[in-house]
């Protein structure tokens, strides 16, 4: 398998695992586990595996001269979509959710000409222009009875999202991706406890237990795992092409999420959801080919 097929097939791989976590983290929460604890703990997993990995195999983890400021964006974009985006379920429809997360890929098309010392083109400009009218469709006639917490908490995550691909593609040629994935979610742990204590939470998975239900404790468990498994194939998919190259094919996840979110939660996308979800991905399939014309091109 050469390194483009490689690429994709990880990139299939996180996407579809990433999917789980809106629907399952939206049904431990109706079964009594908080949204930000939901956050703490997938992060929390990661280290857990990642650190046992690392004690049995002996790593001697070494930062890079010039990495360690990666490795801080690293950690502060992986911090924001965990917690944007499991927070943002909280508060609106996981359908309305995924869709504006969903516009990652589109800012990462938008701006990759720009990091990459090339000018933004017309054809990027219009598909952004798609995509934003594609929330506004989501948002429906009247935004203002939308959530604004869970929108912001949504859009929050998207722009961590946009810059973890970039940040993960330049440490991948540094370090490995269990190596700096570790450290960033290492920093992470303690923040995420924090903003626990600063919303007034009491850790009720903890201290609580009675208040959550078999079935929520399972689907954080769900949550935990995918997690770990789905960060680890989008670095390795990162590590074996560009972020530009990889991001069209993680469309698998909004529809995991959608698919997920109406067997689970009987939460089936409004009609206003099905039509701005759809110009949305429009974009994002033109992204996709947008993005595989520039390699031609390169």
């Amino acid at each position: 398998m050469n390194a483009t097929a490689r690429a994709i097939a990880f990139a299939l791989l996180a996407g579809f695992v990433y999917g789980l976590a809106p629907p399952f983290t939206r049904l431990a929460f109706i079964n009594g586990v908080p949204a930000i604890e939901t956050a703490f703990w997938r992060v929390t997993s990661l280290v857990v595996i990642v650190g046992l990995i690392a004690v049995a195999m002996r790593w001697r983890i070494r930062v890079p001269e010039g990495a360690g400021g990666l490795l801080v964006l690293m950690a502060v974009s992986t911090g924001a979509i965990s917690i944007g985006y499991l927070g943002a379920v909280q508060f609106i429809p996981v359908a309305l959710a995924v869709i504006i997360f969903f516009t990652f890929p589109i800012l990462i098309l938008i701006l990759s000409p720009l990091i990459e010392g090339r000018g933004v083109g017309w054809l990027q400009l219009a598909i952004g222009a798609v995509a934003f009218a594609g929330l506004l469709v989501a948002l429906g006639p009247n935004p203002g009875s939308a959530d604004w917490r869970g929108i912001g908490l949504a859009l929050l995550a998207a722009g961590g999202a946009t810059m973890q691909f970039f940040t993960g593609r330049a440490l991948s040629t540094r370090m490995s991706p269990l190596h700096f994935g570790l450290l960033a979610h290492v920093a992470i742990v303690p923040l995420a406890g924090l903003l626990i204590a600063a919303m007034g939470g009491t850790f009720d998975t903890l201290f609580a237990p009675g208040s959550i239900t078999t079935t929520g404790y399972v689907a954080l468990a769900v949550v935990a795992l995918s997690y770990s498994g789905g960060y680890f194939f989008q670095m390795y998919a990162l590590k074996s092409a560009p972020a530009s190259a990889v991001a069209p094919y993680f469309n698998i996840e909004p529809v995991t999420s959608v698919v997920f979110a109406g067997l689970l939660l009987a939460e089936p996308p409004a009609a206003r959801e099905l039509a701005g979800g759809a110009l949305v991905l429009a974009a994002l399939i033109a992204a996709g080919l947008a993005g595989r014309r520039q390699r031609w091109q390169d």
